[in-house]
């Protein structure tokens, strides 16, 4: 089998370019683009490790993270902004019932700044009580897989086919770094850490501090409409992910390409600034 990415993020662009080629309004190719993330979701579940295993090197995906919404996204019409967080909250609300997150195989995670007062309440409810409801079916189906499968005394198994989506949601990497730079000098100002201690600190400090503190770093970063740029996205945590870039719009990219774009990924080799022995 070929080498997997642990961690996949996608740039999700060009929703308003395919409407456009079809000759649709803006609105009919956000939906697209819903659709197509939700057929993703579906699609990487089969690149899952094994049920059972506990070993964070075992083969397979267990983390996606998508740009949904931008802090630049703020820039577009109202009119536009409206219809996304509409369509946010709409594909919340039915993916709930949706059997992967009922039965505990997906999780969702919320990246970004969902505090901000522009977020319509409709959508920031909805996509928190989605977050919170895919949270308690993943670790009721933990405990039975557990105690159904006599891992009774083995409480720090670990079964990696919940795949965890992260939808980074009015997210901004600029923005991420400067808050974990803030409470990092909060740290310093109150005491709890010495300023004997800031010439020998690592860049932990500031990892540990961001909103994707609790995840790995993307293995792969994939963006779509043929854009070549990371727009803000992840900077922090791209330090050393493999960049795939594709001319198919979002709402055009299907298995088949997902299939390709994890074979390209399959043949990198990867040495995170070092050599391999036969080099």
């Amino acid at each position: 089998t070929s080498e997997l990415p642990r961690h996949i993020a996608f740039i999700c662009d060009g929703n308003s370019r395919w409407s456009k080629r079809q000759f649709l309004p803006k609105s009919m190719g956000h939906a697209a683009g819903a659709d197509r993330v939700v057929n993703l979701i579906k699609a990487l579940q089969q690149y899952q490790p094994p049920i059972t295993g506990g070993n964070d090197n075992d083969n397979g995906i267990q983390y996606c993270t998508l740009y949904a919404f931008s802090t630049e996204n703020w820039a577009r019409s109202p009119q536009e902004i409206n219809t996304i967080f509409q369509l946010m909250e709409r594909i919340a609300i039915q993916y709930r019932s949706h059997e992967s997150i009922t039965s505990g195989k997906v999780q969702i995670d919320l990246l970004g700044n969902l505090e901000d007062e522009r977020i319509p309440l409709g959508a920031k409810r909805e996509l928190l009580r989605l977050q919170k409801e895919s949270r308690e079916a993943c670790r009721r189906r933990k405990e039975q897989l557990l105690f159904g499968n006599n891992h009774s005394h083995d409480t720090n198994t670990t079964y990696h086919n919940v795949l965890t989506i992260c939808l980074a949601i009015n997210y901004g990497a600029r923005a991420d770094i400067l808050q974990a730079a803030q409470k990092l000098a909060q740290a310093i100002a109150s005491g709890e850490i010495s300023p004997t201690d800031i010439s020998t600190m690592n860049e932990s400090e500031i990892s540990k501090r961001l909103c994707t503190a609790h995840i790995p770093d993307p293995d792969l970063i994939v963006r779509t409409s043929g854009e070549t740029r990371l727009s803000n996205f992840l900077l922090w945590d791209a330090a050393y992910a493999e960049l795939y870039f594709t001319e198919l719009l979002w709402p055009e990219f299907d298995e088949v390409a997902l299939e390709e774009a994890l074979v390209w990924y399959g043949k990198r080799k990867r040495r995170f600034g070092g050599r391999n022995n036969n080099e």
